[in-house]
């Protein structure tokens, strides 16, 4: 029995809203350098993870999302981990960025039924 709450059409709908945010935290949040580029960066990631990830809201299907989870496993903790090694959090405002969205980010990685499409293809066919 499942115990996630997040299924893949939330899911995906809050990736592509962390890829807007992402995109527009430089200029909301002042960001300048490192920063920046890495907001950049994780917006492009995550935009095309989730543009090829089979969800509804995925538009060239073809990346499961049990793989899709798999490559959040390393992409939440480079939330904080590359913004630190390049001395991005050394701005006041990329450090309250960078933890706030590393937090959200890491409860939607940990809510998320990432198994839920298997599930659903393994179930038979109600005649």
């Amino acid at each position: 029995m499942n115990t996630k709450p997040i299924g893949p059409t939330t899911h995906g709908a809050i990736d592509y809203g962390f890829v807007t945010l992402q995109a527009l935290a430089p200029t909301l949040f002042h960001l300048k350098g490192s920063a920046r580029t890495l907001c950049y960066a994780f917006a492009g990631t995550q935009g095309l993870i989730n543009t090829f990830t089979d969800h509804p809201l995925g538009l060239k299907p073809f990346i499961p999302l049990r793989v899709h989870g798999q490559l959040e496993t390393p992409f939440v903790p480079a939330l904080v981990v590359l913004p630190w090694l390049t001395g991005a959090l050394k701005q006041r405002n990329a450090r309250r960025f960078f933890f706030s969205f590393f937090a959200v980010a890491l409860a939607n990685y940990l809510l998320t039924d990432y198994k839920a499409n298997e599930r659903k293809e393994s179930k038979p066919d109600a005649l």
